[in-house]
C-alpha cells in the first residue's frame, strides 16, 4: 500500500478551540478525564465549540439505559420536545434521580444495514440535547430542557452528562504512522458523508491508545472506486489499480471510547467519507 504526502500540514488547527481565555469552569470528572484534567492536558472548550461537541454523535454496542422520555407536561400530547417544555422521564429516585442532576438525552438510530467496527456491530446514537432534573418522585421525574441539540422526541432515552473536554495544547507531531490504519466509521444519525468543522466517527477507540486531541490524516483508496476501464489499453487497465491512497483532510479526536471514538473535521480536500483510511500523526 503506497502513500504519498502533499507536504502541507494543518499546524496547531485546534489551538485556538483551547486557548484558556475561553474556558468555561466544566462540572464533576472522573475516571481519565479528571485524571488528565489534574495533569493540564485537558480543559473545558470554548464557549462557541462547547455545544458541538456535546452534541456529537457516537457509536454504541450497548443498549440504551431504561430511563426514558414519557412526555411533556403541558395540556396536550406532544410527539416533540424542545426549550421551554417540562419533561416527564422515568426512574424517578428508585433509578437515583435527584433534583439538579443533569443528564444527556439520546436515542439510537435505525441503519438500513449493520456496519461493523473490528467484530462488533454497533448502532449510531444521535444526541438531543441534555436535561436537568427539578423534580422526583419514586419512579418518574420532571426535567427542565437545558440546550437542545435537536427535538426531544417520545422514548429517548437518558445517559448521566458529563462535559466535554478538549487538549490544552495542539499535538506537535507532524509523521503519519502508516503501520495499522484505521477507518472512518459514521457521522450523527448514520451519515457517511461529512464536511469540514463537522463530526464523524473512528474505529479507534481507548483500547488502542486512542485519547482527546489526538489527530490522524484521512486518505482515500481510489481503487475501491467503480471505473470502467474496458475502453482503454490493457496497460492501462492493469496499473490503474496500483495508485496510492490520496489524502483528503485530517481530523481532531474529541471524545474517545473504548472501541471507537468522534473525531473533528479540520482540514478537508473533500468530503470525509465511511470507509475513508486514517493515520496517527506523531
Amino acid at each position: 500500500m503506497r502513500l504519498f504526502r502533499s507536504g502541507v500540514l494543518l499546524a496547531g488547527s485546534f489551538a485556538i478551540a483551547v486557548h484558556p481565555v475561553f474556558a468555561q469552569a466544566p462540572g464533576p470528572q472522573s475516571g481519565p478525564a479528571a485524571q488528565a484534567n489534574q495533569q493540564g492536558e485537558l480543559v473545558a472548550p470554548p464557549a462557541w465549540l462547547f455545544n458541538d461537541l456535546a452534541c456529537a454523535p457516537r457509536l454504541s454496542t450497548d443498549g440504551p439505559s431504561k430511563s426514558r422520555v414519557l412526555g411533556s407536561q403541558d395540556t396536550v400530547i406532544k410527539m416533540m420536545m424542545g426549550p421551554g417544555d417540562t419533561l416527564v422521564v422515568s426512574g424517578g429516585s428508585a433509578a437515583g434521580m435527584q433534583p439538579g442532576q443533569q443528564y444527556y438525552v439520546r436515542r439510537q438510530m435505525k441503519m438500513a444495514e449493520p456496519f461493523i467496527v473490528g467484530k462488533t456491530r454497533p448502532v449510531s446514537v444521535h444526541t438531543s440535547g441534555w436535561v436537568q432534573i427539578i423534580g422526583v418522585d419514586k419512579g418518574i421525574a420532571t426535567a427542565t430542557i437545558l440546550h437542545a441539540c435537536d427535538g426531544i422526541l417520545l422514548d429517548d432515552y437518558l445517559e448521566p452528562y458529563t462535559p466535554p473536554m478538549v487538549l490544552a495544547r495542539p499535538s506537535a507531531g507532524s509523521a503519519p504512522q502508516y503501520a495499522n490504519m484505521g477507518h472512518i466509521t459514521l457521522g450523527d444519525e448514520a451519515f457517511r458523508d461529512v464536511a469540514l468543522g463537522q463530526m464523524i466517527g473512528i474505529d479507534r477507540g481507548s483500547k488502542d491508545g486512542t485519547t482527546v486531541g489526538q489527530r490522524f490524516l484521512v486518505f482515500r483508496d481510489k481503487r475501491t472506486m467503480r471505473f470502467d476501464t474496458s475502453g482503454y489499453s490493457a496497460d492501462f487497465a492493469e496499473n490503474a489499480q496500483q495508485q496510492p491512497l490520496v489524502e483528503v483532510g485530517e481530523v481532531v479526536v474529541v471524545s474517545v471510547r473504548q472501541d471507537d471514538a468522534t473525531v473533528q473535521v479540520v482540514m478537508a480536500k473533500d468530503t470525509i467519507a465511511t470507509g475513508d483510511f486514517i493515520a496517527e500523526v506523531r
